[in-house]
């Protein structure tokens, strides 16, 4: 592995960390605030979170080249699907 293909894994690494440590941050906040308990701020750390899992997945198994509004579907298909097809042949 060069220099720059590590410090490209360590700068994912931090990204990662970084949007999980908002996460939860903002979990928190609703809690205090007494937001939780609706559909509208449950989504929103749901997909905060969904997007935080497939970005460790993508990671690991396949790439992330994909802006974060991609939906995540579109991420599954298209950034994980053909990595792990092309890994089980």
């Amino acid at each position: 592995m060069t220099e720059e293909q590590q410090q490209d894994r360590e700068e994912e690494a931090y990204s990662r960390g970084s949007d999980m440590a908002w996460r939860l941050m903002l979990g928190e906040c609703l809690r205090h605030l007494g937001l939780n308990g609706t559909d509208h701020e449950r989504a929103l750390l749901l997909i905060a979170e969904t997007r935080i899992a497939l970005r460790s997945i993508c990671a690991e198994y396949g790439d992330n080249d994909w802006p974060d509004d991609l939906h995540p579907g579109d991420v599954i298909e298209k950034h994980l699907r053909a990595h792990l097809e092309e890994a089980r042949t």
